[in-house]
């Protein structure tokens, strides 16, 4: 159950979470029913060159809401809101806040006339980006309801949730691994590894935001205060490798990356960060590419990293990273053990062995951005013989 009252959220009696309040905000303040009261409220209320969408004429008018950029498109023939487009950063919200000045435009259509001349949209078409995100299809429409019992959010969990701070300032997990010397992982939702070479720190994965990057890079040099950070590996294009990128670009750390994966990379490192500017948007900065399309050696030494591409149905577009002399294996997203202890994905799993034999490598122990530990490499060879062995449910006599 979700409850979202003034400011505030609360999910089965926990705390919910920011993006959540903000969202219900925007919904009851933007939404068809009170998008013009909305507008005409505004002081800063103005009209707008006639624009297309649709191919049909609309009638621009815009304005500010709570900081956010607000543009109402009016059919220019029936005076209906064909679309409302709403740009702002999104803080809160761990997979929006790495595009900064998101706009976000919701399209109505499918009016139908209701009692009393109302006219309402059954389906609502969300588009971020330029990308579509989701459709609303309202299939019940209830004019004056009876009323619903009162809910409310206890002042305990209203405490609670204004704890919850934005992305940025997300914390570190938990106790520091050692997984070998000189290569200590940093757990959390998504892991971050620190390795030491003779020469400068390699940090394995850019998760979250750029103010989590900050923090990583903090401990990370509180650890090695003499070696200087050479580079960033991201190991795939899921955001949780990508959303803290840009945090590194700004300080002119190389970034390692997956050939296939540098569009999407550019596109996140050149979005416009203007309604909340890191520091990436304070002093722009190239990103220093070195881009991975085949095997490629970071460093030397005990810690010696090589990646290598997947080049497989699930790990298409990954890379793992192998420590050739500790005989230790990154796995980027391939190697996910489930809450009973078990790894999840064979298919995945199958991936890394088949990579494994056609490198050559010499494994013993496996990690991932999802492992709490190093593994031993025979529970990923004992997990696939378990998935390749499962039998299937003996046809009865009949389908013979």
């Amino acid at each position: 159950i979700r409850i979202v009252a003034p400011g505030t959220a609360q999910v089965q009696r926990t705390p919910g979470r920011r993006s959540a309040a903000r969202a219900a905000a925007v919904r009851l303040a933007l939404g068809p029913e009170r998008m013009l009261l909305t507008a005409r409220a505004a002081a800063d209320l103005h009209a707008e060159p006639l624009e297309y969408l649709q191919d049909v004429p609309q009638q621009v008018v815009a304005f500010t809401w709570h900081n956010a950029d607000v543009r109402l498109y009016l059919n220019a023939y029936t005076s209906l809101p064909t679309a409302v487009e709403i740009t702002r950063p999104h803080p809160y919200d761990v997979f929006w806040n790495v595009w900064g000045d998101v706009t976000t435009r919701i399209y109505y259509s499918f009016w139908m006339l209701k009692a009393g001349g109302l006219r309402y949209p059954k389906q609502w078409d969300v588009w971020r980006n330029g990308q579509p995100v989701q459709t609303w299809l309202l299939d019940k429409l209830e004019l004056n309801p009876a009323p619903v019992p009162k809910l409310s959010v206890s002042a305990r969990e209203r405490k609670a949730f204004e704890r919850r701070g934005t992305i940025d300032a997300t914390p570190l997990g938990g106790s520091a691994r050692t997984l070998a010397p000189g290569i200590v992982m940093l757990p959390g939702a998504w892991n971050t590894t620190v390795v030491a070479q003779d020469d400068g720190i390699v940090i394995l994965e850019a998760p979250i935001s750029s103010g989590y990057s900050a923090a990583v890079l903090k401990a990370a040099q509180r650890r090695y205060p003499r070696l200087p950070v050479k580079a960033v590996v991201t190991t795939s294009d899921a955001w949780p490798h990508v959303g803290g990128l840009r945090e590194y670009v700004a300080r002119g750390i190389p970034l390692y990356a997956l050939d296939l994966n540098v569009p999407l990379i550019e596109k996140i490192l050149t979005a416009p960060h203007t309604m909340r500017p890191d520091d990436l948007a304070r002093t722009p900065r190239a990103p220093q590419f070195h881009v991975v399309s085949a095997r490629t050696a970071i460093g030397s030494g005990d810690n010696r990293i090589v990646l290598y591409p997947v080049h497989g149905e699930a790990g298409e577009r990954m890379i793992v990273a192998y420590f050739p002399r500790r005989r230790l294996l990154y796995t980027s997203d391939l190697v996910q053990p489930t809450s009973g202890g078990r790894l999840a994905f064979p298919e995945y799993l199958d991936e890394v062995a088949k990579l494994v034999a056609r490198e050559g490598l010499r494994v013993e122990r496996v990690f991932g951005m999802h492992t709490p530990q190093a593994l031993p490499w025979n529970a990923v060879v004992q997990a696939i013989a378990a998935a390749s062995a499962d039998k299937q449910p003996k046809p009865r006599r009949s389908d013979r």
